[in-house]
């Protein structure tokens, strides 16, 4: 309401004896707005869904709630459901002009069970969290490879070239495949099995299951360095 009030006194202040602030032109101002998407301006915060802002900007944007389950939705079971989800992601980024803000609750409620994870679509971007080692992190007696950072620059890229086919064939990302310091680790280390690869950080069960035998092949076909 304070929009509108302060859109009508624009209009009033504008007007002359030959074009006279009129209700009609306040109407018309009005549609003209909606056509092209231009809200009238007002000091406060905008309250919408990633579908409502479609085609608006802000200065800021805040994103709340980016958790699997909520980005994407629970009910987002295809690949085409995800991808649209992640398409509306997008949207809801690119609303930003200046600043962006994105959270995730790890918890529904205030101290609740923190069981809550960022959104996959993150993975790769969001910031690495430096927690205090847990005991559970890798299997009993089984530590994290330690590196160097000097890898094997043939099998890295060789990993690369892998990885760019499973995210071409299945519509995803590279980095939520493998990221380049897991690919960079196994580059480093040339894994001969599942319990040495179980070891880089960043590569765990499911990973393995999916990818483990066709990283071990490759490993095991490129001469060493």
């Amino acid at each position: 309401m304070q929009a509108l009030v302060a859109l009508a006194d624009d209009l009033a202040a504008a007007a002359t004896p030959e074009e006279p602030a009129t209700v009609s032109g306040l109407v018309a101002e009005l549609d003209e707005r909606a056509s092209a998407q231009h809200a009238p301006t007002v000091e406060g915060v905008t309250l919408a869904s990633l579908h409502a802002a479609k085609g608006l900007e802000w200065d800021a944007v805040f994103l709340a709630g980016m958790s699997e389950g909520l980005m994407p939705i629970s009910l987002a079971e295809t690949d085409d459901a995800v991808h649209e989800e992640r398409r509306l992601l997008y949207v809801g980024i690119t609303r930003a002009r200046e600043h962006l803000d994105v959270s995730f609750g790890r918890s529904r409620n205030p101290g609740g069970r923190a069981t809550r994870k960022r959104t996959r679509f993150l993975d790769g971007l969001w910031p690495e969290e430096h927690r205090a080692p847990r005991a559970r992190t890798a299997p009993k007696g089984q530590a994290r490879a330690l590196l160097t950072g000097e890898h094997d620059a043939a099998l890295f890229d060789a990993l690369r070239e892998w990885r760019r086919q499973v995210a071409q064939e299945t519509d995803k990302p590279a980095y939520t495949v493998l990221t380049d310091a897991t690919l960079a680790a196994i580059a480093e280390i040339r894994p001969s099995g599942t319990t040495e690869l179980a070891r880089v950080n960043g590569i765990g069960p499911a990973k393995i299951d999916r990818y483990g035998a066709t990283i071990l092949a490759i490993v095991a076909s490129s001469p060493a360095y």
